[in-house]
């Protein structure tokens, strides 16, 4: 991959967590809480190409601010998530 391909990539990925921050700060039932690693974590979906998400991101609260740590395809988040309840939000749901 070329240093101008790799710039695009980077550029639409930090596009798409600023748009899920956004979505998510004006509707917060888009956030899925899922619990890994003794703690609660929340899933934001990532839309990298379009309005469809295509993974998950995954946020939690670190010194009073929230970190992302890893992506997850959206099956990975669905079954994540399903370990605290049935999720309801439309992008997670199978």
């Amino acid at each position: 991959m070329g240093e101008g391909n790799s710039l695009l990539l980077r550029r639409a990925f930090e596009g798409a967590v600023v748009e899920a921050a956004r979505r998510a700060a004006a509707n917060y039932t888009l956030a899925v809480p899922q619990f890994y690693g003794g703690r609660i974590q929340l899933l934001l979906p990532l839309c990298l190409t379009g309005d469809k998400p295509e993974l998950a991101l995954t946020i939690q609260r670190e010194d009073g601010f929230y970190a992302a740590r890893t992506c997850l395809t959206l099956d990975m988040a669905y079954n994540n998530a399903r370990l605290i309840c049935r999720p309801e939000t439309s992008w997670i749901k199978r």
